[in-house]
C-alpha cells in the first residue's frame, strides 16, 4: 500500500486551506521534496507520524489517499482504517532517539532509541523511587525498632518494680522481662482477674512477709445446759422438808447449821453424854429432839443440795480454766490478730457471763440448804440469773477456727507466702496491662508499615535491573556503530564506548560532554536506518520519510551520508525525503534521475518525482502547499539558477501588483540570491551580507533600498529589524531590479549568462 497524495489539508498547523492541484501527479515509490525552512516540512511529516503511530489527527480537515487514489482516508479516523507501515525521520524523531540521561556533568552517559530512552528515564525514575523508598524503609524500621524499645523497656521497667516489690520470693528472683510478658500473655488469655483494691494489697503484702509461728492449742469448752442446770436448782429450791422443827433451829440457818455439825461430832466413835461444847450433860430426851429435827428427809435434801454445789463448782472451776487459757492474740499470724481478738473477746465475755450465772445459783443453793424449810424460787429478773446471749460453745468454735487457720497457715505457709506474691505479682501486671496494650499496639502498627514498605526497595531494585538487562540486550555493540558512524561521516572523531547501559562518547579521544546538533542529528539518523532492519518493519512493504537527516553536516560528511542513506532505503517499498538543503537535495536528485525507468516520457511510469514545498501570505497568515517542483531546480545543479529565475521573473512582470502576499517569499530568496552570488565574488570576505556590500561598488542609495527590504521581511540570523513594514514590502518589484542592476554591475557577464539561460537569445526583457 502506497500513499498517493494528500487530497485536503485544512486547518492543520501551516496548512491552513491546501487542496492537492488537479495537474499535480501523485506520489511515486521515491518522492522528493524541496522546501526552505517556514515551508512547513515539519508540519508534514508529523502527518506522516500520524500514520506511523496509527494516532487520529486531532486538528484541521486532513485526507490521505493511497494507491490508485480511490481508497481515501480521513486523518481522524486513522486508528480505525488498515494503513501502511510508516517509519519517520524528523527532529522529534531526534530528540525522541538520543538524549545523555544521568547526573554527570562531566561525562554523560547517552541513550539510543526511544524505548531504550524511556527505560533508562523509568530506570532513574526508580532510582528515585527506590531512594524513597529506602528511606521510608528505613523510616518504618526506625519506627518499629523505636516502639519495640518502648515497649521493652516498659516490660524491663515493670519486671524491675515487681522483682524490687516481692523481694524475698524465689519464684521472682530471676523476674525479667520475660516473665512479665508472660504474665501478660496469661492474664489475656483467660478471663481478666479482678483488680486488687488497696487493702487487699496491703493484706498480701502482710502476708507476703510471715513467718513461721508456734502452735496455738484449741480450746476445749466445757459441756453445760445452763437451762437444765437452772431446772434443777428451781427443782431443789422448791422442796420443802418435813420434821419435828425446833424453831430456834429452824428460824436461824446458820445455828442450825452449826448444832448439826456438833450432833455428828457426838454420834459414832464420838458418841458421849457430855457436850462437848458446854462440858455439860448432853441428855438423851436433848438428842432424841435433835435428831427428830435432823431427820432422814432433812439429810437426804442436804445431800442432794450439797451434791448439786459441788457440780456447779465444778463446772464454776471448770469455765475458770477456761478463762485463762484463751491465747493471746500476738501468737497468731499478723493476718488473723484482729480476726482473733474479736473472736476471743467473745468467747471471754460469754465465759464470764456462764461463770457469773453459776455463782447466782451456787449462792441461792447454799441458802436454801441452810434453811430446807423455807421454799424458795429463782427470779428471772435477776440479772446474774440470765442465760448468755450467745452459746458457749458457738462462741469457743469461733475462736477455734481462727486457730484453725492459724494452724493451717503454718502447714502451708511457703504455699500461703508464694500466693501472696503471686497475688501481688498478678495486681501489679493487671494494672500495667492497658499501657502495654497500647505499646503493643503501636509496635504492631509499626510492623505493619514497616511490612508495607519494607519489601519496595528490592522489588524496584529488580526492576530496575530488568529493565537494565532489556537496554543492554538491545543495546549495539560500541565497534559495529562506530564503524557506521565513521561511514556515514567520512570521520571518525566520535567514538562509542560501552558504559553501564548505554554509551560514553568521546571526541578526538576526549569525553563529549555535549553534541552538535549534526553530530546529534548523525547520530539518530543512524539509529533510525538501522531501525528499518526491525523485525516488526518490512522496509520492502513499509513507507519511510526522512526530514533533513543532514543537519549542520559539512560538504564531505553530507556526502558520505547521502551514500549511507541510499543504501538503506534504495529497496523501500515508498520513500520520501523532506530536505532544505540544496547539497542534499542535489545528491538524492542525481540518484533519482540514475535510476531505471526514471527516462520515460510517461511521468506516471517514473519511479521517482520530485516535488516543492513554499508558503504564501493569505490574510497575514503563511499557507503552505505541496506543488511540482521549478525545472531549473530539477535540471540544473545549482540552487543558484533557481533563486536568480525567482527574481528576474518579478522584476520583469508588469502584470498589475494585486496583494502584497504575491511577494511575501521575496526577501528570502533575493538574500539567498545574493548572499551566493558575494560569496562567490568576493570569497575572501567573511562576515555577514552588509560587509560585502560594503565592497561592492553600486548606487548607495539603491543598496540601502535592498538592504531595507532584507533587514525587514527575511528570515536570516544575520538580518533582522523588530517590525515588518507593509510599506517596505510594496517595493518588492523595484528591489527586484535593483538587485538584477547589482549583479549585471558587478558581473556583466555572468548576468548575461543566467538571463541567456532563462530566456530565448535575444529576448531579455530586462536589461538595466
Amino acid at each position: 500500500m502506497k500513499i498517493s497524495r494528500l487530497p485536503r489539508i485544512k486547518g492543520y498547523r501551516v496548512f491552513r486551506d491546501f487542496t492537492w492541484p488537479e495537474d499535480l501527479h501523485g506520489f511515486a515509490q521515491f518522492n522528493v521534496i524541496y522546501g526552505w525552512n517556514g515551508s512547513g516540512k515539519t508540519t508534514l511529516s508529523s502527518l506522516f507520524e500520524n500514520l506511523q503511530d496509527k494516532r487520529p489527527v486531532s486538528d484541521g480537515d486532513v485526507v490521505f489517499a493511497f494507491d490508485d487514489s480511490s481508497r481515501k482516508i480521513a486523518g481522524n479516523r486513522i486508528a480505525e482504517e488498515a494503513v501502511p507501515h510508516v517509519r519517520v525521520f524528523n527532529r522529534d524523531f531526534v530528540a525522541r532517539t538520543i538524549e545523555a540521561i544521568g547526573k554527570s556533568n562531566v561525562a554523560p552517559i547517552y541513550y539510543l532509541g526511544k524505548e531504550s530512552i524511556e527505560k533508562q528515564k523509568q530506570i532513574e525514575s526508580l532510582r528515585d523511587e527506590r531512594q524513597r523508598a529506602v528511606k521510608a524503609s528505613d523510616k518504618a524500621e526506625n519506627k518499629k525498632r523505636k516502639a519495640e524499645k518502648a515497649l521493652d523497656n516498659f516490660c524491663i521497667e515493670k519486671a524491675k518494680f515487681i522483682k524490687e516489690t516481692l523481694l524475698g520470693s524465689p519464684d521472682h528472683a530471676n523476674y525479667d522481662k520475660r516473665g512479665f510478658r508472660q504474665a501478660v500473655a496469661s492474664i489475656k488469655a483467660s478471663p481478666q482477674p479482678r483488680a486488687l483494691a488497696e487493702e487487699e494489697k496491703a493484706d498480701f503484702r502482710k502476708q507476703k512477709e510471715l513467718k513461721a509461728k508456734g502452735t496455738i492449742p484449741k480450746i476445749s469448752a466445757p459441756s453445760v445446759d445452763i437451762a437444765d442446770l437452772k431446772t434443777r436448782v428451781s427443782l431443789l429450791l422448791g422442796r420443802s422438808v418435813v420434821s419435828q422443827v425446833i424453831a430456834d433451829l429452824a428460824n436461824d440457818p446458820t445455828v442450825g447449821a452449826w448444832v448439826q455439825q456438833g450432833l455428828s461430832l457426838h454420834k459414832g466413835e464420838r458418841e458421849t453424854d457430855t457436850c462437848r461444847f458446854c462440858g455439860n450433860d448432853f441428855s438423851a430426851h436433848r438428842r432424841a429432839a435433835l435428831e427428830a429435827h435432823f431427820n432422814d428427809a432433812f439429810a437426804s435434801f442436804q445431800d442432794e443440795a450439797g451434791q448439786e454445789i459441788k457440780e456447779i463448782n465444778r463446772l464454776h472451776e471448770s469455765f475458770e480454766a477456761v478463762a485463762v487459757v484463751f491465747p493471746d492474740t500476738s501468737r497468731f499470724y499478723e493476718n488473723l490478730a484482729e480476726e482473733a481478738e474479736k473472736a476471743i473477746s467473745t468467747a471471754k465475755e460469754v465465759v464470764h457471763e456462764v461463770i457469773r450465772v453459776l455463782d447466782s445459783l451456787t449462792a441461792i443453793l447454799k441458802k436454801k440448804k441452810a434453811n430446807p424449810f423455807e421454799s424458795v424460787s429463782l427470779e428471772a429478773g435477776e440479772p446474774n440469773l440470765e442465760s448468755p446471749g450467745q452459746s458457749i460453745s458457738a462462741a469457743i468454735d469461733a475462736v477455734n477456727e481462727i486457730i484453725d487457720k492459724h494452724e493451717s497457715i503454718t502447714g502451708n505457709l511457703t504455699t500461703e507466702i508464694r500466693n501472696a506474691y503471686r497475688a501481688l505479682e498478678q495486681g501489679y501486671v493487671l494494672e500495667a496491662v492497658p499501657r502495654f496494650d497500647e505499646l503493643e499496639e503501636l509496635a504492631a502498627d509499626a510492623e505493619t508499615t514497616l511490612g508495607q514498605v519494607k519489601d519496595k526497595p528490592s522489588e524496584i531494585k529488580a526492576n530496575i535491573a530488568s529493565l537494565e538487562r532489556e537496554i543492554r540486550e538491545h543495546r549495539r555493540p560500541a565497534e559495529e556503530l562506530n564503524r557506521e558512524l565513521r561511514a556515514y561521516l567520512g570521520r571518525d572523531e566520535l567514538k562509542f564506548d560501552i558504559k553501564e547501559t548505554g554509551y560514553a562518547l568521546s571526541r578526538s579521544g576526549q569525553p563529549a560532554s555535549d553534541l552538535s546538533e549534526g553530530e546529534r542529528t548523525a547520530i539518530a539518523f543512524l539509529y533510525f536506518l538501522k531501525t528499518l532492519e526491525d523485525k516488526d518493519f518490512d522496509v520492502s512493504k513499509g513507507v519511510v520519510l526522512i526530514d533533513d537527516p543532514v543537519s549542520s553536516l559539512d560538504a564531505n560528511a553530507l556526502f558520505s551520508a547521502f551514500g549511507y542513506m541510499k543504501v538503506r532505503t534504495k529497496d523501500c517499498h515508498q520513500l520520501f525525503i523532506l530536505t532544505h538543503n540544496f547539497s542534499f537535495f542535489r545528491q538524492v536528485k542525481n540518484w533519482f534521475h540514475h535510476m531505471k525507468g526514471q527516462g520515460k516520457k510517461k511521468l506516471e511510469q517514473r519511479p521517482a518525482r520530485f516535488y516543492s514545498l513554499h508558503t504564501t501570505l493569505t490574510d497575514g497568515f503563511r499557507n503552505a502547499a505541496i506543488t511540482r517542483i521549478d525545472p531549473l531546480l530539477e535540471e540544473y545543479e545549482s540552487e543558484y539558477h533557481f533563486l536568480f529565475r525567482q527574481v528576474y521573473e518579478v522584476a520583469n512582470d508588469t502584470t498589475p501588483e494585486t496583494e502584497l502576499s504575491q511577494f511575501y517569499g521575496m526577501p528570502n530568496i533575493a538574500r539567498r540570491l545574493i548572499e551566493t552570488f558575494l560569496a562567490y565574488r568576493f570569497p575572501d570576505s567573511s562576515g555577514d551580507l552588509i560587509k560585502r556590500f560594503d565592497r561592492v561598488e553600486f548606487d548607495a542609495a539603491k543598496k540601502t533600498r535592498i538592504l531595507r527590504l532584507l533587514n525587514t521581511y527575511s528570515h536570516s540570523g544575520g538580518i533582522t529589524e523588530p517590525e515588518h513594514d507593509p510599506s517596505v514590502l510594496a517595493e518588492t518589484r523595484d528591489v527586484m531590479k535593483a538587485i538584477l542592476e547589482l549583479i549585471q554591475s558587478v558581473d556583466a557577464e555572468h548576468y548575461s549568462g543566467m538571463v541567456n539561460l532563462l530566456t530565448p537569445a535575444g529576448e531579455d526583457s530586462y536589461n538595466g
